[in-house]
């Protein structure tokens, strides 16, 4: 039986597993993918060599990023029967929920499913990692009554994931700010969707499986969700003179602040830092300048209602300023978390290829955490009316 110590605490604080993929330093507000700072990747890197890092765990040759960018290019066209798929859910589904079911069902359509060594899961990886984001563009379109861009040959991933999602051939600006949110949202070591990857590919489960988990996992508000849940609140806050009061009340009625405080960062998330200054930078319009003003105030006034009111100290994590640079940029906002997932799921192949070829060393078992049960015990309680009961007794007849 777990100690009070470290049950119901959702494994905080708890190790159970070696990575050398990402590393979180909470305390001092550091991201390293691979050992590479996350600025220094935000800074220097396209999506495809962060991908190639993360799978193979190497900065890239040139060789390398011309190979995955070709690799990229040539697994990008879906299936003709996944457009068929995507055309059967209504309008109005949710779309992480599509996104999860199309996650396992574009196993069928992997040649390498059944080939259990790394060189063909690494392919399998770059097959879904392309296909994943052709999908979710796809379906954009598709709920809205349009016909898909089938023929996304663009010279990047971002590119093609923006050319597929408008219909258009996105211009270079649009293209780079695309290839660093996507950087920024690659990795995060064990966080909830990942470790859903990880606990499934420890059953032995496939890739496609593991994957369309960590999607379940992510479409939840307090993780891949909340980054609609920060528009959304901005929607509701509107003014910057509304932002003071909506606060206190939101705190007052025991809510949370979206996109503020962070399970594992005890300063403020790297990422975020450099997101603010990314939302500074882009959101120039002024339809689009409101939000990033109004986004600071709730920062700076939320931090000090929180501190007055709580004295808790809670600074902006990735969520808070990606909202409105995603927004600015056209995304429907139910189309957030898809966007994290389409970045994330690189992150999630490589912890699916460390689980499964153990890569990290000792290389964990099949996960399987313990409960502490606290419900009664009939067998120690017969004589206190704890026989099961008969179909009368409950009001059935023996035929129901």
């Amino acid at each position: 039986m777990k100690s009070e110590e470290t049950k119901n605490i959702g494994l905080r604080g708890i190790t159970i597993a070696d990575t050398r993929i990402s590393m979180v330093d909470g305390e001092r507000g550091r991201l390293f993918y691979r050992g590479y700072p996350i600025q220094q990747l935000a800074e220097q890197a396209t999506f495809e060599e962060v991908i190639l890092l993360l799978l193979y765990g190497h900065a890239p040759t040139l060789a390398d990023i011309r190979r995955v960018e070709n690799n990229l290019r040539e697994y990008r066209q879906l299936p003709e029967e996944i457009y068929g798929m995507l055309k059967i859910f209504r309008p109005s589904a949710a779309p992480m929920d599509v996104m999860q079911a199309v996650a396992a069902a574009l196993a069928q359509f992997d040649p390498d499913l059944q080939t259990d060594n790394r060189e063909a899961v690494g392919r399998s990886c770059l097959r879904l990692i392309a296909r994943f984001a052709s999908a979710a563009a796809a379906w954009q379109r598709i709920r809205n009554g349009l016909e898909p861009i089938r023929d996304l040959d663009d010279s990047s991933h971002a590119a093609a994931f923006l050319h597929g999602m408008w219909g258009r051939v996105p211009t270079a600006e649009e293209t780079r700010l695309m290839d660093l949110l996507l950087v920024l949202h690659a990795d995060h070591t064990f966080n909830a969707s990942t470790f859903a990857v990880r606990e499934v590919a420890s059953t032995r489960a496939n890739l496609y499986a593991s994957v369309s988990a960590g999607v379940g996992a992510l479409s939840g508000d307090l993780h891949g969700g909340a980054n609609a849940k920060v528009m959304q609140m901005l929607l509701e806050i509107g003014d910057l003179d509304r932002v003071e009061s909506w606060i206190s009340q939101r705190i007052d009625a025991g809510q949370r602040i979206m996109g503020l405080g962070h399970a594992v960062y005890q300063t403020e998330d790297p990422r975020a830092g450099i997101l603010r200054k990314v939302a500074d930078k882009v959101l120039q319009r002024p339809e689009d300048r409101r939000w990033f003003e109004l986004g600071l105030a709730v920062e700076q006034q939320g931090k000090a209602i929180l501190l007055e009111k709580k004295k808790l100290v809670l600074y902006p994590n990735v969520d808070f300023f990606s909202s409105p640079v995603l927004y600015g940029q056209g995304f429907p906002i139910d189309m957030f978390p898809v966007f994290f997932a389409v970045s994330r799921v690189s992150g999630w192949c490589a912890h699916f290829l460390e689980e499964h070829f153990a890569e990290a060393q000792p290389k964990p078992q099949l996960y399987r955490p313990e409960a502490s049960y606290t419900g009664r015990l009939c067998a120690q309680q017969i004589d206190d009316g704890c026989n099961w009961p008969d179909l009368d007794s409950r009001g059935l007849d023996s035929a129901g």
